[in-house]
């Protein structure tokens, strides 16, 4: 009798022991589940929460960049010049040659002339060809005194050999019409000197020199002394 009964208990101890194992494997797979749920329930939470923070960024972004950046304006006003010629009457003694070198009576060498000379009695007045703002009044070493005017669409006008005397006004930062006077013929020229009193003309346009007689006529006092080809 006491050896069966030492089996039942026996028994009844192995039954306990194997059911308290089953019993906290459970519990760890259920732990481990649970944590393992946890964990992947939780990253989706912080990029939702990320994503709305980024749309907030973009949207603040673009509504900076709408408020700050003015819409383009594509249509550009290009203002055209209208020239007129810079004395009434002259005598052309010598034409704009930007290529081929000419000869010079008082350096006597050839070299590139970049103007025109438009010949007249000393004193004859010059004026403005167009619309535009008086860039510098100088006394140039070697063309003499000197009248820059800078003008609408890139263009600028350049007078030299004139008198030293110049209107009162004519100054830099002036503001001229097309036919003001700005100076007077003269001789004040060290490169020119041997040549009677005129003009020496050039024109520019962004930078690059232009014969001037592409953009306006000078009526010659005297035909038979006028040297421009027609």
């Amino acid at each position: 009798m006491n050896q069966n009964e030492n089996l039942k208990k026996l028994q009844m101890n192995r039954t306990l022991a194997i059911t308290l194992s089953l019993i906290v494997v459970v519990a760890v797979c259920v732990t481990a589940i649970a944590v393992g749920t946890a964990k992947k329930q939780k990253p989706p939470a912080q990029t939702s929460q990320s994503t709305s923070k980024t749309s907030q960024s973009t949207s603040k972004t673009t509504s900076s960049t709408s408020q700050t950046d003015p819409k383009p304006n594509t249509s550009v006003v290009v203002e055209k010049v209208s020239f007129v010629a810079p004395m009434t009457a002259g005598n052309v003694i010598k034409e704009w040659s930007a290529d081929v070198p000419v000869f010079s009576t008082t350096m006597e060498d050839y070299r590139l002339h970049l103007g025109i000379d438009v010949a007249a009695s000393a004193g004859t007045p010059v004026y403005a060809v167009a619309d535009g703002t008086v860039e510098s009044v100088e006394f140039h070493p070697m063309m003499g005194q000197t009248v820059v005017i800078t003008h609408a669409d890139g263009y600028q006008s350049v007078y030299q050999n004139m008198q030293t005397a110049v209107p009162n006004g004519i100054k830099a930062g002036a503001t001229v019409k097309a036919g003001d006077k700005i100076g007077a013929v003269g001789d004040t020229a060290l490169i020119e000197i041997s040549e009677e009193p005129h003009l020496h003309f050039e024109l520019y346009k962004d930078g690059n020199c232009e014969n001037p007689l592409a953009h306006f006529t000078v009526s010659p006092i005297n035909a038979a002394t006028d040297y421009e080809d027609q």
